[in-house]
């Protein structure tokens, strides 16, 4: 989900943290999928992503939470039984609260769930982009509008350059392309060789960001 203004925060902030605080580090699991869930999480401080797996077992990342989402919403306001996975994509600070208490706080505040509503369309928005990639773009498309997605959530951009935070290993990036980890392997090195990124031990830096962007649509 999207960013939320500085009052919309502060309600958050004021319902949520008086909850249970959970501290988790990157890969630690939140939530497994088809588990019966009986609270909403908080996210106050990192990234967490949400996931699934292809029929062929593939690891796909269908979205990514920053600090001031919460989730997950479709169990919570709809009571669609959740069949996915969430686990900390970077360290992470949660607060846990009761699927009711939730509901009720929103029931309470329609300027929090208009925010809601609004994130959540920019969330789907993004989704059915990158759902276009894993349906038409090649293998190589897809790791490199990965990286392009990584570089604007997780990098300081210089002029052109862009140094992720973060560091990402190369199934972290084929989970994001929807694609094995050893095709997305292969993918890296050719874009090292063409000398569009440096790897090195997982810290990934875009040299030339404007270029990487045109390889998106070969």
């Amino acid at each position: 989900m999207g960013s939320m203004d500085g009052k919309i925060r502060k309600k958050m902030d004021s319902f949520f943290l008086k909850f249970p605080q959970l501290k988790l580090q990157k890969g630690e699991t939140i939530i497994e999928g088809d588990r019966d869930l009986s609270k909403a999480f908080y996210l106050k401080n990192g990234y967490v992503r949400a996931y699934t797996f292809s029929p062929q077992g593939v690891e796909i990342t269908l979205h990514v939470f920053a600090p001031g989402s919460y989730f997950p919403m479709m169990d919570t306001l709809a009571e669609i039984e959740n069949r996915y996975y969430y686990d900390a994509l970077t360290p992470v600070e949660l607060y846990s609260a009761p699927k009711e208490k939730v509901l009720k706080f929103l029931k309470q505040e329609p300027e929090v769930v208009l925010d809601l509503a609004r994130r959540l369309l920019l969330g789907l928005d993004k989704l059915l982009m990158r759902l276009e990639y894993l349906a038409y773009g090649s293998a190589h498309a897809r790791v490199t509008s990965s990286l392009l997605f990584l570089a604007r959530h997780f990098s300081k951009e210089k002029n052109q350059e862009a140094q992720i935070q973060y560091l990402f290993t190369h199934k972290d990036i084929a989970s994001f392309a929807g694609i094995s980890r050893e095709t997305a392997s292969r993918e890296v090195e050719k874009l090292v060789k063409k000398g569009l990124i440096s790897y090195k031990k997982h810290l990934i830096r875009i040299k030339d960001i404007t270029l990487l962007k045109k390889q998106a649509i070969l």
